[in-house]
């Protein structure tokens, strides 16, 4: 018998609604057996009228795979509006992992995550990450996109992961203990003194990190 974290997909209900947490296995695997679960007796009604999560653990889901995820769904009535591309690489409360979600628009796919991250709490996203919240020390983001924080940055952040320089990371208290963007690191911020700044964002001019106070 497998354990639930050893499943290819579970299904449960939440003080939210329903989250489906989708295994680390073979993809087509996964597919087969939510396509099964979704086909019992009694799923329809299960799934009627209730908020749907979706949590896909380690998988950064293809652009085709997302497309296959939702095509089958979508054949079941079922209209998913959260979906979480990565959980947290660090033991986390279950909550912490059902507040992460993808909004789409267009072909950008924003990370938006509804609480501080604490020491210990790694974050990775193929796209943008927004924090609404704080990023304690300890925590770490690293990100394709942009990193936005509503809150305080004092964790490790890595905009532009995969090599974009014109990604940018902005705080509304900019104090970790480096920045990182696309291919270039700069010091803490923290150098500067401790007057308080207010919201600021860095980003790359001139081939080096620049910080500048950010309209918010």
């Amino acid at each position: 018998m497998k354990l639930e974290s050893d499943a290819l997909v579970t299904v449960r209900g939440t003080r939210e609604g329903v989250l489906i947490a989708l295994g680390d296995g073979d993809w087509n695997e996964i597919l087969a057996e939510l396509e099964r679960q979704l086909t019992r007796p009694n799923a329809a009604a299960f799934f009627r009228g209730a908020q749907i999560s979706i949590e896909t653990g380690q998988r950064f889901l293809s652009e085709s795979e997302r497309a296959q995820l939702q095509a089958l769904l979508g054949a079941h009535g079922i209209n998913v509006g959260v979906v979480a591309p990565a959980a947290p690489q660090a033991p986390v409360a279950p909550q912490a992992r059902a507040e992460m979600y993808t909004r789409h628009n267009g072909d950008i796919q924003a990370l938006m995550i509804r609480r501080t991250l604490r020491s210990g709490q790694i974050i990775k996203h193929s796209g943008s990450v927004v924090v609404y919240g704080d990023v304690n020390d300890g925590a770490e983001i690293i990100a394709a996109g942009d990193v936005l924080v509503f809150g305080k940055l004092r964790g490790l952040v890595h905009a532009g992961a995969q090599g974009d320089d014109s990604a940018t990371i902005g705080a509304l208290s900019l104090t970790p203990p480096q920045l990182r963007i696309g291919g270039h690191i700069a010091a803490s911020p923290d150098a500067r003194g401790k007057k308080t700044r207010g919201p600021e964002i860095a980003c790359v001019r001139n081939g080096r990190i620049v910080i500048e106070p950010w309209r918010v």
